[in-house]
């Protein structure tokens, strides 16, 4: 868990931060409680490395991808004309 915290921070994670503590830092003040739980969503994200801060959403790189073409059939259409 110490690893998963400390090791692989990146511009993304770094914004999830941010977002997180603006939130906090803003339900804190303004005793807005419901900004709170965007806040706290965020700073985890951050933190403990997990939703799209992990990179899932994104194509990771160096992962080789099957070519659609090689998987497809090739289709033959045939033209139908009108009298």
């Amino acid at each position: 868990m110490r690893e998963r915290i400390f090791s692989n921070w990146h511009v993304q994670r770094f914004i999830y931060l941010l977002i997180g503590l603006f939130f906090t830092v803003y339900a804190i003040i303004d005793k807005d409680w419901t900004a709170l739980l965007p806040g706290l969503y965020f700073s985890s994200m951050a933190i403990f490395h997990f939703g799209c801060a992990t990179g899932g959403c994104a194509i990771q790189p160096g992962v080789k991808r099957t070519s659609r073409d090689a998987n497809e059939e090739t289709v033959v259409f045939e033209e139908i004309k009108n009298k």
